[in-house]
């Protein structure tokens, strides 16, 4: 019973899924909804972090350190 009900769940997820026509069709609905003028997007981002610390000390700036750590919201672990 439980796999017949797994089975289910998985033809209708399939066919709630929705379908994308071409990859320029989503590239386009991509740009519909992206807007253009965000600050973010101007900052010349590093993804190592002796690169940026090296850049910051080369242009006086400081230096910003963003973590993602990939954790339930509910952990109680710091």
């Amino acid at each position: 019973m439980a796999k017949f009900i797994l089975f289910l769940i998985f033809v209708f997820g399939l066919t709630a899924a929705p379908r994308i026509d071409s990859p320029r069709k989503l590239e386009r609905q991509i740009k519909a909804i992206r807007a253009d003028d965000v600050s973010w997007r101007k900052i010349a981002w590093k993804s190592c972090l002796l690169e940026g610390l090296s850049e910051a000390r080369k242009t006086g700036k400081p230096l910003i350190l963003w973590c993602y750590i990939d954790r339930p919201i509910d952990d109680t672990r710091c």
